[in-house]
């Protein structure tokens, strides 16, 4: 029986209700001397209070979208059989030392150990978006090795409710990023995690920004796209032009991904949306239709002149918040625009991927990695970018 199925809820309610109905009924009718009576009682007891709490944990994954969808998904033992785009190989090695050393690189900002494997972060003020709040950046060991190159970046955002901690911990972005430049699959890149929800109260699904400029409220597009992508060029070695630069993001900010590269072509060259959605909800941008319309990546598909860039859509088959459907829909929308022959929209659905959680993301990051490294530049001479932009 599915842990996200009414069916196991029901039956969990009614288990409850019926153990707590026998205790009361019960409870001076056990037979027997006193010895035997108390451990009866104190068994119902411990019984019904473990029913009432699998109820309530039941009601709530299935409200949250199905944080778990089965019993290998709960235990981590979830099959990826058959939910690859590309190989998945190397070896990941999961919650590296963090560097422990305060690092000033060749800007302004100031950067300290984040306590995740190798991340430094900063506190950046946007000089456009007005913006304070901090950023993440992961550099790979051949950043060091080859300092005549610039490299990739790839600016990864959280979801909503989230934080930037969760791609640096929970789904060791780091190490799963080794492992794929050990293994061939990916270009050594730099990664960029931001705060997507920066202004306070405003870091709950149904009131947040959804990284869009809000008149009179805050600039989110103009924080992640501007001030954070100019902070990086401003501090470390990264290629300066849209080829150098993807985006990937799950859930809101897989929203997030999938509009910015619609929207900034001149930024971003290629995006990866995991389990995302792609009309806004957040009330900041529904209640106004227009709005709403120019940050919606279904609507610029389907009514603007598209840029060449790329976007993949990853989904889970078991994913009941943002099914594979939301992606067949940007599919469908993408082919019946003639505007759009220009931008490469392809899907992946993983059949086994998990619901809509942390463990499902993170087995798509081989994969996701691999398909942006395709798409991106290789990290470059400083000379030949230089006359790269001369030319």
């Amino acid at each position: 029986m599915s842990l996200v199925s009414m069916t196991f809820r029901d039956v969990t309610i009614a288990l409850m209700v019926v153990i707590a109905v026998a205790t009361l009924l019960l409870w001076n009718r056990i037979p027997g001397p006193r010895a035997v009576r108390i451990p009866v009682r104190v068994g119902f007891l411990i019984l019904g209070e473990a029913l009432a709490t699998l109820a309530l944990l039941v009601s709530l994954n299935i409200s949250y979208g199905g944080l778990v969808v089965s019993w290998k998904d709960l235990i981590g033992a979830q099959s990826t059989k058959g939910a690859h785009l590309s190989g998945q190989v190397g070896q990941v090695t999961l919650h590296p030392v963090a560097v422990a050393t305060t690092q000033r690189l060749s800007g302004h900002q100031r950067f300290t150990p984040a306590g995740y494997g190798g991340f430094i972060k900063t506190t950046l003020t946007g000089v456009k978006s007005g913006i304070t709040s901090q950023v993440y950046v992961w550099l790979p060991s051949q950043y060091t090795k080859n300092p005549h190159q610039q490299f990739p970046v790839l600016e990864l955002l959280h979801g909503v409710p989230d934080s930037p901690g969760a791609w640096m911990g929970p789904m060791n972005l780091a190490a799963h990023m080794k492992a794929a430049i050990s293994s061939g699959t990916t270009n050594p890149a730099i990664l960029v995690v931001p705060e997507v929800t920066p202004i306070a109260n405003h870091t709950a699904p149904d009131d947040n920004e959804e990284c869009s400029d809000i008149p009179g409220d805050a600039k989110l597009d103009t924080w992640l796209t501007q001030d954070v992508r100019q902070m990086v060029l401003d501090n470390f070695r990264a290629i300066d032009s849209a080829a150098g630069w993807g985006l990937m993001g799950y859930s809101t900010g897989g929203f997030c991904a999938a509009k910015l590269v619609l929207q900034h072509p001149d930024r971003y060259r290629a995006a990866v949306s995991i389990s995302g959605y792609y009309t806004p909800e957040s009330p900041s941008l529904t209640q106004d239709t227009a709005l709403a319309d120019e940050n919606s990546p279904q609507w610029l598909i389907t009514h603007r002149r598209t840029p060449a860039v790329s976007l993949l859509m990853t989904a889970s088959a078991q994913d009941p918040i943002d099914p594979p459907s939301e992606c067949q829909q940007m599919i469908n929308a993408a082919k019946s625009a003639p505007l759009s022959r220009a931008t490469e929209v392809q899907q992946f659905i993983a059949p086994y991927g998990g619901g809509h959680n942390q463990t499902a993301w993170e087995k798509m990051l081989p994969t996701t990695f691999a398909w942006l490294s395709d798409r991106l530049s290789a990290p470059v001479s400083q000379q030949s970018a230089q006359q790269g932009v001369r030319q």
